[in-house]
């Protein structure tokens, strides 16, 4: 015999699902496992996305300039200082190379106003007219994106990147001079 039962009984039984998955969800939902905090001081605000350098090298009798994220202090002397040390493997691997000698010891880059002056030590040799083109427009480069990041650059960035100026001294050795104005964009070989 079959034995019925009425269908309050079955809404009861449906509430009472209901009223536990309700529970379950509540309990899952408060209890994430992130214990509830005041301000936390972390440091520095986020300002946005990190100046790259643009480091320009040779492949085939063409300069290129090269995007290189590097963590720190975005300067001048540090984008010269990596400019001298040339392509990484990776780069060596797309063709890239450069005509900048090796340094014994690190430049000096000092500016003043849109003029810039890089001293290279004592006995490396003098600059062909390919590696000072490579080092000036890396300045040129550098000089846009400190001048952004201080505020204080007049005009646009192209501006700013054509305006510069860098005399190239050699202890020893007739000075070189060469300008932002003749710099290829960056067309990157990443």
């Amino acid at each position: 015999m079959r034995r019925l039962i009425g269908r309050g009984h079955w809404r009861g039984q449906r509430a009472v699902r209901a009223g536990l998955s309700l529970t379950a969800a509540a309990l899952l939902l408060s209890s994430c496992g992130i214990p509830s905090t005041g301000v936390v001081e972390a440091g520095e605000a986020a300002t946005g996305i990190r100046p790259a350098y643009v480091l320009y090298f040779v492949r085939q009798d063409t300069l290129l300039g090269v995007r290189s994220r590097v963590p720190g202090t975005f300067d001048i002397g540090t984008a010269v200082e990596l400019l001298f040390r040339g392509p990484d493997a990776v780069l060596g691997r797309k063709g890239l190379t450069t005509e900048l000698p090796p340094l014994a010891a690190p430049p000096t880059v000092r500016a003043d106003g849109a003029r810039l002056s890089v001293e290279l030590p004592r006995g490396t040799e003098p600059l062909n007219r390919t590696a000072l083109a490579q080092l000036t427009c890396t300045i040129a480069a550098a000089r846009v994106v400190v001048d952004a990041g201080s505020g204080s650059g007049s005009g646009s960035g192209s501006d700013s990147a054509s305006s510069t100026q860098v005399t190239v001294t050699i202890p020893g050795v007739r000075q070189a001079e060469g300008s932002g104005e003749t710099c290829p964009g960056s067309a990157t070989a990443e």
